[in-house]
């Protein structure tokens, strides 16, 4: 039952990173921060509602910070996809699910190129050139597919986590 609190924080939170990077294409930091300050509460306070370990979420954290860093230094991701993927891995542990996050927005993303490339090819091949060429935003909101896809994983979970802790 105490679980019930931080299982609808962090799905308010992830809901709110989705809309924001789908809308604005920026995570703020302190949409971070303030997912990481939840999760270390949630954490270290007994009542993360997804029977993550301290040291399993933070193990998660430093994964997902090391393994999605080099692509934010070929500046294929930007920083705030960066931080919000380490503070889902101190949220999802170092888990199977974290890397069906990772994978599950990675193909979104990709999706996402591709009706981009789709448009672009489209809109020149007709001649519709009249478009401005910020017309078409040239970044993928990466955080908001994982965030999308983060609360399927918590969906596809069931209420499980409702009656665990």
């Amino acid at each position: 039952m105490f679980a019930v609190a931080p299982m609808l924080a962090l799905t308010l939170w992830l809901t709110a990173i989705a809309v924001m990077d789908l809308r604005g294409r920026k995570v703020k930091n302190w949409m971070v921060l303030l997912g990481l300050a939840l999760g270390l509460a949630a954490l270290f306070g007994g009542v993360q509602p997804l029977q993550v370990s301290a040291w399993n979420g933070l193990a998660g954290m430093a994964v997902a910070f090391a393994a999605l860093l080099p692509f934010y230094a070929m500046r294929w991701m930007g920083a705030g996809d960066v931080k919000f993927a380490a503070v889902v891995g101190l949220w999802f542990g170092l888990s199977p699910d974290l890397l069906v996050i990772w994978l599950g927005g990675s193909l979104l993303a990709g999706l996402h190129g591709l009706v981009v490339l789709a448009r672009r090819k489209w809109l020149v091949g007709s001649l519709q050139l009249t478009l401005n060429p910020q017309g078409i935003s040239r970044s993928v909101p990466y955080a908001g597919y994982m965030a999308i896809t983060a609360i399927w994983v918590l969906l596809r979970a069931g209420p499980h986590w409702a009656t665990t802790a």
